[in-house]
Order: C-alpha cells, then sequence, then structure tokens
C-alpha cells in the first residue's frame, strides 16, 4: 500500500508535468500563430503608416477611423481625454491651428498579447503653427513645441475582422539628446 505521502508526492508529480506540458504546449508557436503573428505585425505596421499619414495630411477622419470607441489620449501633465467622441472634439483645433510632420526614430517594438498589442516607438513630431494662430489649443494634451522628442506607448486592439484599433495613446519626452542637430 502507498503511503499518504508518497501518494501527495505522486499527485503533485503528476500536476507539474500537466502544467509544463500545457506551458510548452501554450509557448510553441504553431505554423497558424506563425502566419498570424506575421499578419498582425503587417496589419500594425499599415495602421501606423496611416495614422503619419493622417497626422501629415490634417485627414481628422481618417485618425478617428485608427481609434477604439474607448480610446483613452493619456498625455503628460493633462486630463486623460477618454472616448472617440472626445478625441474627435479635442482634434478639431489640433488639425485646424497646425501642421505636422513625423520623423521616425528607429523601429517599432511590438509585443502580441492575444487581442491586444503593446506597441513601443520614439517620433520626433515637428510642428508649424498656422498664420495668425498663438497656440494648437488650450488642451495641455496637444503638442506645445515646435520640436516634440517623444517616447510613445500604445496598446491597440484587435477586432473580430482583424483589424487593429488604438485603445490607449500615451507618451512622454525623449531625451534632449535624441534630437537631430539643427544648427
Amino acid at each position: 500500500m502507498i503511503s499518504r505521502k508518497k501518494l501527495v508526492y505522486l499527485l503533485a508529480a503528476l500536476f507539474y508535468f500537466t502544467l509544463a506540458s500545457c506551458y510548452e504546449q501554450e509557448n510553441t508557436p504553431s505554423k497558424s500563430s506563425i502566419h498570424n503573428r506575421s499578419k498582425d505585425i503587417s496589419g500594425i505596421l499599415q495602421l501606423y503608416e496611416k495614422w503619419a499619414a493622417a497626422v501629415e495630411s490634417g485627414d481628422r477622419q481618417q485618425y478617428l477611423n485608427l481609434l477604439d470607441e474607448n480610446v483613452a489620449l493619456i498625455a503628460p501633465g493633462a486630463p486623460d481625454i477618454v472616448g472617440k467622441e472626445n478625441y474627435a472634439e479635442f482634434l478639431i483645433p489640433v488639425f485646424e491651428n497646425a501642421t505636422y510632420k513625423i520623423e521616425q526614430l528607429g523601429s517599432f517594438d511590438i509585443q502580441l498579447l492575444n487581442d491586444f498589442a503593446l506597441v513601443r516607438y520614439d517620433y520626433i513630431v515637428h510642428v508649424s503653427i498656422k498664420e495668425g494662430v498663438d497656440t494648437i489649443t488650450n488642451s495641455d494634451a496637444a503638442l506645445a513645441q515646435t520640436i516634440n522628442n517623444s517616447k510613445y506607448l500604445d496598446v491597440l486592439k484587435r477586432y473580430d475582422s482583424g483589424e487593429w484599433k488604438v485603445f490607449r495613446h500615451m507618451w512622454n519626452k525623449g531625451p534632449k539628446n535624441d534630437l537631430p542637430n539643427r544648427t
């Protein structure tokens, strides 16, 4: 007869090996998940191409099309802007009063987490305030300098269609030494 102590050890070992085999299966990508990963990364990079084009052309609607209904803009030193409708309102003076040129520094770091993705990247955003305008907007969430070096972190959400949208958009200032020499 097996002692109680040996039975506990045996059950613990079986439990451990069961968990370990599940972990290996979950963390071993199948051919379809590799294909989906590639498709997801491609879709995410396309989203950022569209987003940069929308910003640089001042196309507010194209910008809004890339946002989730429950998007949150989390800007440094400013109250959060929550919801696509509030974000849309915020963008009116942002695009009416200035033009933008985006300079990408490095590449995108994309971490896929099932139906969400974390995307880390660096931009220098050049802002030109339009003639006759004093400030872009009274919101502290707007870029305030003519050259903005920022480190971004976005949370993206994948829809059933496979399309990715921006769920959270946040940034902070990048190092001053990353600014290009403009002398």
